[in-house]
């Protein structure tokens, strides 16, 4: 069976290229990447050539027909661009029944299909659609849902995640191992949490604390799309444990570095677009970086306060001699996590899955989720 699973992966970037090269070093599953950028050996040489084909999804109209023929000949895809084009992918994928899973922390797509958008003549439900994946939204959501599975009440669940450079030299505390579009566009919008059991939405860059880890001093603060779908689900149940819950998510940065991009974005309130620029230009990369999960659930267990907490501290590794950052490694296997538990038949085959609705157990016991089991 696993010879005939094809999996289409939209987007050529630094994530689609960790799944595409995690699923042809450790699976014999057939890949192929799509992007619009057209092959070229020094650009898109990651990728073997015969694996490679040039689609622009800026145009659906114009390229309707040829998106749904790729599309309709995968088992399942996962796309990995930008999330202005979640929609084209989705609904390509839906007129053809594919499965599919993206890493988008935006929440365009599910107000789609809360608002059943989709609902024609002849269709009432979506095929497989499984938003949110990869490690924040996503593995951590999983383990955060875990944490508090027992408690009569629940009284917080703290989710905090960094992404950060093994040293830091600037005063910013902080070089690029993602992308200076993503550092911004999480610093913007607001936040979705869950205080006294009911939903709000607060802006990012507040909620400020310090917090410590391993015997190291960080700070954290609100930050946009980090909780998926959770506090949503949380809100909406009618269960007396979340009554008094407090559920929320924070970035986790070096010391000072809150204080500098607070300046720069609410002080001085320069343009989205231009600090992106200023940050590409003055803020140095790197591929030696150090992904933090620590996770914190409080509540009543056996009719006494307990408090769990998952940490976990990833670095850059190398399998079959290719160089994977650590949040590359994190958030791509996040992802397949969910792309293995599905394809295992442990997820259900239709319709919106979402992560709070995944079983840790099941998840850490896949090929790419075992990275995520704890330490003792």
């Amino acid at each position: 069976m696993s010879d005939q699973v094809k999996i289409g992966i939209f987007g050529a970037g630094a994530i689609g290229s960790a799944v595409y090269h995690l699923l042809k070093d450790r699976t014999n599953y057939s890949v192929t990447v799509a992007d619009m950028t057209p092959y070229n050996a020094t650009r898109t040489g990651a990728f073997a050539e015969e694996d490679y084909k040039q689609i622009d999804t800026r145009h659906p109209g114009a390229n309707n027909s040829i998106l749904q023929d790729f599309v309709c000949d995968f088992t399942l895809v996962i796309n990995a661009l930008p999330y202005t084009e979640n929609l084209v992918i989705h609904n390509a994928c839906m007129e053809c029944d594919i499965p599919y899973f993206d890493f988008s922390e935006d929440a365009e797509l599910d107000n789609w299909i809360k608002d059943r958008k989709y609902v024609s003549g002849t269709r009432t439900g979506i095929q497989f659609t499984m938003p949110h994946c990869g490690l924040a939204p996503g593995m951590s959501t999983v383990i955060a849902n875990n944490l508090m599975h027992d408690m009569v009440t629940v009284d917080y669940i703290k989710i905090r995640v960094g992404a950060l450079s093994q040293d830091a030299t600037n005063k910013l505390k902080y070089h690029l191992s993602w992308s200076a579009d993503g550092l911004v566009n999480e610093y913007c919008g607001d936040c979705a949490i869950i205080r006294d059991g009911k939903y709000y939405e607060v802006p990012t860059l507040t909620g400020y604390e310090t917090l410590m880890i391993g015997g190291d001093t960080y700070e954290a603060f609100n930050t946009s799309g980090g909780l998926g779908t959770f506090a949503r689900t949380i809100s909406e149940l009618d269960d007396e444990r979340f009554k008094h819950s407090h559920i929320n998510y924070k970035t986790i940065r070096r010391k000072g570095h809150h204080n500098l991009i607070d300046f720069l974005m609410n002080d001085l309130r320069i343009p989205n677009k231009e600090l992106i620029e200023i940050i590409k230009r003055g803020v140095s990369t790197t591929r030696r970086d150090v992904v933090i999960l620590f996770i914190t659930a409080g509540g009543e267990v056996n009719g006494k306060h307990k408090e769990r907490i998952y940490k976990k501290v990833f670095y850059p590794e190398t399998y079959n001699d290719r160089y994977y950052t650590a949040i590359e490694l994190t958030t791509a296997s996040g992802m397949l996590t969910m792309v293995e538990l599905f394809l295992q038949g442990k997820l259900k085959k239709e319709g919106y899955y979402k992560q709070e609705d995944v079983n840790l157990s099941d998840a850490v016991n896949t090929k790419f989720g075992s990275m995520f089991v704890m330490n003792r």
